[in-house]
Parts: structure tokens; sequence; C-alpha cells
């Protein structure tokens, strides 16, 4: 077994720390493993293997974490999210 391999997803704390079910260290290892691929290709290939590593529902948690700056990005051109701002800034001064 590789040392890669040996500390993939390794509870670093020993378990001193509960983590919340979306940021384990399992789910946020899959997420900078894939972040990091080189290619499509490589990006797809260790998308499957921690699919069958951690499982469906910690994959899901994942991508979201992967998807996150794309979903803040979209969420910050939209209309509500303008309104809200400006009535924030508003009621700060």
């Amino acid at each position: 077994m590789t040392k890669q391999k040996q500390n993939f997803g390794r509870d670093w704390t020993d378990g001193d720390l509960k983590f919340p079910e979306h940021l384990t260290p399992k789910t946020i290892h899959s997420a900078l493993f894939i972040y990091n691929a080189k290619s499509a290709e490589e990006t797809k290939q260790r998308v499957e293997y921690c699919e069958k590593e951690i499982g469906d529902k910690a994959m899901s948690y994942a991508m979201a974490m992967l998807m996150l700056p794309t979903l803040m990005n979209s969420m910050a051109q939209s209309e509500e999210y303008k309104s809200w701002n400006e009535q924030r800034i508003k009621t700060l001064n």
C-alpha cells in the first residue's frame, strides 16, 4: 500500500474532534484529490476512484465543495442577491 493511499482521508485529530458529515477528512481529501488532477481524463478517473472509496453520499459532498465557487458566483449575479446586498448596505450606513 502506498503512503498516499495510507494517509488518504486520515483523521489527524485521532478522534478528538467530531466532524460534520459533509466535512470529514475523507470528503475534503477527495475534493482536493479531484481538484488537483492535471487533465479532464485524470479528473474523471479520480472521480470514479473516489466514488468507490468513499461512497455516494460523501462523494456528493465532495462534488458540492468543488462546485461551491461556481454556485456563489451565480448567486452573486442574481437580482435577488443584488437587491438583498443593496438593502444590507443601506442598513449598515
